[in-house]
Order: structure tokens, then C-alpha cells, then sequence
């Protein structure tokens, strides 16, 4: 990444200064947006000296990249978790069941994602048509998405291109529920849920949902 290392303590204390300095950024860029918030109000927040907060980031881009990989690798984790390799071995009528249940699991967990913190959300989609970096941090950690769902297709005997498909199943819940949760939703979270699975099993389990 191009501006500043990130140092990585190792003694407890230092350890404990940069979780506060991280919870602070965190808690700067949601309240203030990300012109307000600058490494001293970050520093000030977290109680410490305005040097301190240089100590451990190059500036305020740095610590938005990190919280950016955080929360990331958190949503992705839990992704492939929830899709589980349990579904891959099952067919037929029992594999719809499963992919369905499992599909609902993923809507309401990005739902809660895009919910838990739309003010950081809204600067981490700002910041990323501007931040070079931030933007290839974020299309490593959805291109390494897309190939895990890709993967799963292949083993749900997908006939179509798995990378593709997989490419737009993600766009489908990413967009969708960017527009219903951080816009003006127009159903409730039900019936927004029902017909966003409904769509992702008809584009991930096509012959499936025709029989």
C-alpha cells in the first residue's frame, strides 16, 4: 500500500493504545464523516498525544484501510461459514432447501452489516473512488469472495461460467441491500428478504428451481 507503514505492537500496553486508537477512528469517521476527522481528533478521543496516533499510522487513509480489512475479512469469513461445505453434498430437492436457508442467513447478515455502522459504511464507499488503495483493498478481499461462491456453484453443479454467475450473485446482495438499507426502502425486511433469495436461487440453482 503506498502511504506509511502500519506498526504492529507487541507489548501489551502498546498493544491496548492502538485498539483505543482504532476504536476512536472508528467512532471519529462514523460521527464526523471523513473530512472532520483528522489524526488529532482521532488522537484526542482515544487520549493520547497526537504523535502517538503517528507512532502507529502513517495518517487517517492508513487507519481507514485497516478498519476497511477488518470489517471485510469479518463479513467474508463469516460468508463462507455460513454457506459451509455441508450443503456441497447434498442434491435435488434437499440441496434447494439448503441453499435457500443458507442464502436467507446471508442476506440478513449483510443486512446487519450495511446497519451496524452507516457512517463508516458511507465513508468506506466514498473514500473508495478516491483512495487507490482503499479501492484495491476492497476488490481483493470481493474478487476473493467471488471465488469461493464460484467454487460452491461448481460443487452445486453449475452448468453456466460459475466465475461470472458468482460475480453477480454478489452484486445482487451487495446492491440490494445497499439500496434498502442505507436508501429508502419501499417493502419490509421480510418481503425484501423473501424476494432477494428467490432471485440469487434462481440464478445459482437454475434446473432446479424449473423442476
Amino acid at each position: 500500500m503506498g502511504t506509511a507503514a502500519v506498526r504492529k505492537p507487541s507489548q501489551s500496553r502498546a498493544i491496548r493504545t492502538r485498539a483505543r486508537l482504532v476504536a476512536a477512528a472508528e467512532a471519529e469517521f462514523t460521527e464526523h464523516g471523513y473530512a472532520q476527522t483528522t489524526a488529532r481528533s482521532i488522537a484526542e478521543r482515544a487520549g493520547v498525544a497526537t504523535g502517538t496516533f503517528y507512532q502507529y499510522f502513517g495518517d487517517k487513509d492508513v487507519m481507514l484501510r485497516e478498519l476497511a480489512d477488518v470489517r471485510q475479512q469479518r463479513i467474508a469469513s463469516e460468508a463462507v461459514e455460513v454457506l459451509g461445505s455441508d450443503v456441497r453434498d447434498v442434491a435435488g430437492r434437499e440441496l434447494l432447501i439448503a441453499v435457500r436457508s443458507r442464502m436467507t442467513r446471508i442476506v440478513h447478515m449483510v443486512m446487519d452489516y450495511h446497519r451496524e455502522n452507516p457512517g463508516l459504511h458511507a465513508v468506506l464507499t466514498e473514500r473508495r473512488h478516491a483512495d487507490t488503495d482503499l479501492d484495491h483493498l476492497t476488490s481483493l478481499g470481493e474478487q476473493a469472495l467471488v471465488h469461493q461462491v464460484s467454487n460452491l456453484l461448481e460443487h452445486w453443479s453449475f452448468s453456466g461460467d460459475t466465475t461470472a454467475t458468482a460475480f453477480v450473485l454478489f452484486g445482487m446482495v451487495e446492491g440490494s441491500v445497499h439500496a434498502h438499507v442505507l436508501g429508502t426502502p419501499v417493502v419490509d425486511d421480510q418481503r425484501f428478504t423473501e424476494a432477494l433469495v428467490d432471485a440469487l436461487i434462481r440464478v445459482a440453482l437454475p434446473e432446479l428451481t424449473r423442476s
